[in-house]
């Protein structure tokens, strides 16, 4: 009994000794756990930790080299049973199959997949468990003391407290890359200065690369990093818009800027706020909007186009309600007469008068539907061969016996006789509008409608 005292009391001070040296916490764990199970006739020894959201990763492990030990598993895994079993005031969770156990004991023992099992939690300061400190197949078959679990659990305890200092120190890290993470991808520039100095305090990725990267921004006040041309306070800068006469901040302040370089389009959002050392900053996030810029500038290009179609469009449908009026009025007017005519030549004149404004009034109905289907995008073409000069004289021709012309239409001498390759019903449309735009602002002369022919190759 003596010499198991002296050995147990060797064994604390070796493992209380190397617990306070300056080695690493992984080491001082890994060689911790080879004590204790050298000591104490365990096969396996092992640290779960949280990862801090879903799992418990098996962190070290001593003696496993069949892999029998679960890599990690659900923090869901655990039932609540499970969890409570292992709250052993003063001592912890000890069950072997070579005893007799509970359900709940075998249970635990399954999940683990051990013969024999030595298991306590650590928590965190909240309360929340964050790992398990285990040793499992016992050599040994002698139960446990008492006392020899109120030593382990006091052990484990220390070693715990260990892994809870690494597990903060990590969680510093996980947070600390997570925020990065977030910063530098979530699509958006993002940098940090000094509310009263202007030095640069932060700046992530995205706001650093177009300037050459986080360097250009150590050691420089906002204006000197961001301009090549200022000497102090911008004229622009929203710092009077941030905060109140009593020197707190006020609401967000937002406008939109032209990166002086490249000119870029960004929405800015500027607020102030105190930051990790207490001095007030002003923190600045601006997201791109360049391509929203354009299409801003595009709609407005296009709504002034469509206004103004919209315009030329109405002027259209004015002038084409004159202009049916007319031949409508003519025709109107001239069938009454016919009908109380008996004259035959005259009423042969107002049938010839009716079938001219006929003729007119067809063909202003056929110029307003192919406008809308020039709107609509489904013009239809007609092409065909024809020759210039019995076109150019046929059209003539019509124009010659009309007799309300103001002026005589003639066509150039020397026409040409070539064909050309087009669609004759909308040519005669254009020359025709042409013709009778001419006449309507013409009072005296002639109207002269000559002819040019450019030669261009057939696709």
């Amino acid at each position: 009994m003596i010499e198991k005292n002296k050995s147990l009391s060797v064994f604390l001070l070796h493992f209380l000794e190397r617990l306070n040296g300056c080695e690493s916490i992984e080491k001082k764990i890994t060689e911790s756990l080879t004590d204790i199970c050298t000591f104490y006739k365990f096969k396996k020894g092992f640290v779960y930790q949280t990862d801090g959201f879903r799992y418990f990763f098996l962190k070290e492990t001593i003696g496993n080299e069949d892999h029998s030990l679960k890599p990690r598993f659900e923090m869901s895994e655990m039932t609540k049973i499970h969890s409570d079993r292992m709250k052993v005031k003063n001592r912890p969770f000890y069950a072997s199959r070579n005893d007799d156990n509970s359900l709940v004991d075998l249970d635990v023992l399954d999940f683990y997949g051990t013969d024999s099992l030595l298991v306590r939690q650590f928590e965190d300061s909240e309360g929340k468990i964050i790992g398990f400190i285990g040793f499992a197949d016992r050599e040994d078959t002698t139960p446990f003391t008492d006392e020899e679990l109120q030593t382990i659990h006091l052990l484990l305890g220390s070693l715990s407290k260990e892994i809870a200092v690494r597990e903060y120190k990590e969680r510093e890290v996980r947070a600390s890359n997570t925020l990065g993470s977030i910063m530098n991808n979530m699509g958006v520039d993002i940098y940090v200065n000094s509310f009263d100095s202007h030095d640069m305090l932060y700046a992530n990725a995205s706001m650093a690369a177009p300037y050459g990267g986080i360097k250009h921004f150590e050691g420089k006040k906002c204006w000197q990093a961001l301009y090549t041309d200022k000497t102090g306070e911008c004229e622009f800068c929203p710092k009077r818009h941030l905060i109140d006469e009593n020197g707190l901040p006020t609401k967000v302040y937002s406008w939109d800027y032209q990166r002086p370089f490249d000119q870029c389009w960004f929405r800015v959002f500027s607020a102030a706020f105190p930051w990790i050392d207490g001095q007030m900053a002003h923190v600045i996030t601006s997201v791109d909007i360049d391509h929203q810029k354009k299409i801003e500038e595009e709609l407005i290009i296009a709504k002034d186009k469509a206004e103004n179609l919209d315009r030329l469009k109405s002027a259209f449908l004015a002038n084409m309600s004159h202009e049916i009026r007319t031949p409508l009025n003519s025709i109107v007017g001239f069938a009454s007469m016919l009908v109380e005519e008996e004259d035959k030549e005259e009423r042969q004149g107002y049938i010839e008068i009716m079938q001219e404004n006929t003729e007119l009034l067809l063909q202003l109905i056929s110029d307003i539907l192919d406008l809308s289907k020039i709107e609509a995008g489904t013009l239809d073409f007609n092409m065909g061969y024809l020759n210039i000069r019995d076109f150019c004289e046929d059209i003539l021709r019509g124009y010659e016996i009309k007799e309300d012309k103001p002026v005589p239409v003639v066509l150039a001498s020397g026409l040409p006789d070539y064909r050309i390759y087009t669609d004759k019903k909308r040519l005669m449309q254009v020359i025709t509008n042409f013709i009778n735009n001419a006449l309507k602002f013409t009072s005296k002369g002639r109207s002269l409608w000559s002819t040019i022919l450019k030669r261009v190759p057939m696709k």
